[in-house]
């Protein structure tokens, strides 16, 4: 039985240090992309703020505060999501240049986006925080709102454009999961 309970904690340590260490990785990179150097006293200040704040992370998470419980799999959207920015750049140069050299109107646009909201589980909540963030990270488009009720994401546009591979996904999860005569579900 002592046995049983070592293993336990001994596995808890594990997923603890793992939660840890992928906190304190992500706020690293995070630091890096915002300092734009490589100088080792702002590595020193980035690693210990790093610490500092997947400890906090960690503390809050354990607590329950914060569900957030993202499948590895996602990881793989990496690389379209870092396209998606390029293209976007590419998109708001040339929407740039029309206004700049040609004097040609540029409106933007607000689209509302069918968007299984879930529930309270950190699966849902992590999906939900990271569809916002993938979608807020491209130069050309912005979360505005994210409504729970009309399973709906609100999104503006500043080039309209198609909906992006993260949006497409979503549209077709909210479509699979519509509940018939639910507000925003269904037809």
């Amino acid at each position: 039985m002592e046995a049983h309970h070592s293993r336990d904690r001994s596995s808890r340590g594990s997923r603890l240090a793992g939660t840890w260490l992928a906190w304190w990785a992500a706020l690293a990179v995070i630091w890096l992309l915002l300092v734009d150097t490589l100088d080792p006293e702002e590595l020193l200040v980035g690693a210990v703020a790093a610490s500092v704040a997947a400890s906090v992370a960690v503390a809050v998470q354990r607590r329950g505060y914060i569900r957030f419980q993202p499948r590895a799999r996602w990881a793989a959207e990496a690389p379209y999501l870092v396209w998606d920015v390029v293209v976007d750049c590419g998109l708001l140069a040339g929407a740039l240049w029309r206004h700049l050299v040609r004097r040609q109107q540029v409106r933007g646009v607000t689209i509302r986006v069918p968007f299984h909201h879930g529930g309270d589980s950190g699966r849902d909540g992590a999906r939900r925080a990271l569809v916002n963030f993938a979608v807020s990270l491209t130069p050309n488009s912005y979360v505005v709102d994210i409504d729970p009720m009309g399973d709906s994401l609100l999104v503006h546009r500043l080039v309209p454009v198609p909906l992006d591979r993260v949006l497409l996904r979503e549209e077709e999860r909210a479509a699979r999961t519509s509940i018939p005569n639910h507000p925003g579900g269904g037809t």
